[in-house]
């Protein structure tokens, strides 16, 4: 990518809601392997003379997100009817907030080569999900017609709107990646909900374009990588985006296309919602919902990093990967006192397994009572690390535990007898091996656990025969 035509992007992500039930209605909250339209009553299709009632747990969601985000909680918070007119919402309207968020002007820190870089974060507001459009044939560029499932509708949402602080797609991805971490740790986002995001990108002498409804991390990322790359090339030429307009981005062709001029906030006609009562947050109120909230992703990495004497970086990839693996580490520390080797082996091969079968560990078929046993076996160098990298592989896909898997694959386990055994074997064949180690001749004795691993198929650790040399050679 050409680097030097600045970039400023600003984000407007959309997360939903890990509740029982939607925001104002008592549907329940999960449209997974729902019919279409079977999870929807009169309120969230918007039917004439229906009143929507404010579901608490989301209004106490919305106020631990603003905290979490350092954002000012305001006395009074109300909702607003936004003027929306597409087939996704019936009554052609969305309650969500405006005036007066849940949360204003907080920001979030992040890391971003070593440099430590503050996104400020605008507002933080409380919203409902409208439908889902189903592009039949194609997507929403090229699609043959359209279908409407409101099964999503009413699903409650948090958006946050940063200011436009970020200057690469990788910033992006950095604070994404640390915003997940905080709603997982929150209780409050899952790997069922959705995320989207628009996205508002520029080069400096250009006009702003707004790229539309991104779901997902990866093409979030690969949509700002396009349009950033777009807009380079046509500065490069000498020509700017003039005038501010909406586009879309397709995950099929990996592009981005116009779909209308941008609109303007006038545009939206935002009214107070008259259904719904204000919301007072006093002092009382406050600290009682601040007492519900959970250890944050920041806390729990210095924690890590004292209480477990992990590196900083390592406790970061446990806890910003996925909340369930860093709770999956902790459940194996219950058990093992070696810390830094359970959260080296998650980190490298577990995670890598984890990738290669794109799946989460709380989705996967392997368990902590598993892994331990795997550790304890790797600990004590039953299991050596040449082995240990095979068998992990089986234990995310199958979810056996390590001596099943042992007994099917037919493999030997070397005690410390049988070691020694091989090794004075391989030494009566080379007795110039002792006399090369004692004149100081170190390869020597490399050579020796060279042959030992050959004769046991690599089924021995390193380290253990290494010991069982020396103490037998001396």
């Amino acid at each position: 990518m050409i680097e030097d035509v600045k970039c400023i992007i600003g984000l407007e992500i959309h997360a939903q809601m890990n509740t029982k039930t939607k925001i104002f209605c008592s549907c329940p909250n999960s449209i997974k392997d729902a019919q279409p339209n079977t999870n929807v009553c009169p309120i969230c299709l918007g039917y004439p003379g229906t009143k929507p009632a404010l579901n608490k747990v989301v209004f106490e969601n919305g106020v631990k997100i603003a905290k979490a985000l350092n954002c000012n909680v305001a006395d009074n918070i109300f909702f607003s009817r936004k003027s929306y007119f597409y087939p996704d919402m019936t009554k052609n309207f969305q309650i969500t907030q405006y005036e007066i968020p849940v949360g204003l002007n907080g920001y979030m820190k992040i890391d971003y080569k070593g440099v430590e870089k503050k996104i400020n974060i605008r507002r933080a507001h409380i919203e409902e999900d409208p439908g889902k459009l189903v592009h039949m044939g194609g997507d929403i560029t090229n699609s043959e017609y359209t279908l409407v499932d409101y099964n999503r509708a009413g699903t409650p949402l948090i958006e946050i709107v940063t200011d436009p602080d970020f200057n690469s797609p990788n910033e992006v991805l950095i604070f994404l990646t640390k915003l997940r971490a905080i709603l997982e740790h929150l209780n409050i986002y899952d790997s069922e909900m959705i995320m989207k995001a628009d996205a508002n990108i520029s080069v400096i002498g250009g006009a702003r374009v707004e790229v539309k409804n991104i779901t997902g991390f990866h093409n979030i990322i690969k949509a700002l990588e396009y349009e950033y790359n777009r807009q380079k090339i046509m500065a490069k030429q000498g020509i700017f985006v003039k005038t501010q307009e909406t586009r879309a981005y397709s995950e099929k062709s990996k592009t981005t296309k116009t779909l209308r001029v941008k609109e303007s906030e006038a545009d939206y006609g935002y009214i107070f919602e008259p259904d719904l009562s204000w919301q007072t947050m006093d002092s009382k109120r406050m600290l009682k919902i601040s007492k519900t909230m959970n250890e944050l992703p920041d806390e729990r990495i210095k924690r890590f990093v004292k209480e477990y004497t992990l590196t900083n970086e390592l406790s970061t990839v446990l806890i910003y990967t996925d909340k369930a693996l860093a709770d999956f580490f902790e459940k194996c520390c219950k058990e093992i006192k070696d810390y830094v080797l359970i959260g080296n082996w998650m980190a490298t091969h577990l995670m890598k397994c984890l990738n290669y079968n794109n799946v989460l560990i709380s989705k996967s078929k392997i368990n902590s009572e598993t892994f331990i046993d795997f550790i304890k076996m790797i600990k004590s160098g039953e299991l050596s690390e040449r082995l240990g990298k095979e068998l992990i592989k089986d234990l995310v896909s199958t979810g056996k535990s390590v001596k099943e898997l042992i007994k099917e694959k037919k493999i030997k386990i070397y005690k410390d007898e049988d070691v020694e055994e091989i090794i004075n074997k391989i030494i009566t064949k080379n007795p110039k091996i002792i006399t090369d180690y004692k004149s100081g001749n170190n390869n020597s004795i490399n050579f020796l656990i060279g042959e030992v691993l050959k004769e046991t198929n690599y089924g021995a650790d390193v380290e253990k025969v290494r010991k069982l040399i020396e103490k037998i050679i001396k």
